[in-house]
């Protein structure tokens, strides 16, 4: 059988989390894969996970991102997913509620807050 092909996408942050969801659930490619939901079936799993993927893979990227990123929420304790934390910070601030308020300034100074990327480069 042929050895998977490495592909630039195959070094991104979200294929090892997509290979580390594919290892991690116990129907394998077919479980992530309905994890995942629509245009992200078996089959083009299986292409991108060996490097033979045709076409770009943004939109399984994301999927991925929105399915399975997490991170760790040191004013939780417990792991949540990117989309609370972009959540989170995209709203407005919550003044009448003191614990949400707790959170949105834990959010602020957090490693993992989106958009802190571009300000730590600049």
């Amino acid at each position: 059988m042929n050895a998977p092909i490495s592909q630039a996408y195959m070094a991104e942050r979200w294929f090892a989390i997509l290979t580390a969801a594919v290892a991690a659930d116990p129907r394998g490619r077919q479980g992530v894969a309905d994890r995942l939901g629509e245009g992200c079936g078996r089959a083009s799993l299986s292409l991108v996970l060996n490097g033979k993927y045709p076409a770009g893979t943004g939109n399984i990227a994301r999927r991925v991102l929105e399915v399975f990123d997490r991170y760790h929420c040191p004013y939780l304790g417990t792991d949540v997913q990117a989309s609370f934390c972009i959540e989170v910070n995209a709203a407005p601030v919550p003044t009448w509620d003191p614990a949400a308020l707790d959170l949105r300034r834990r959010c602020q100074t957090c490693e993992h807050r989106p958009g802190r990327e571009a300000e730590v480069a600049a």
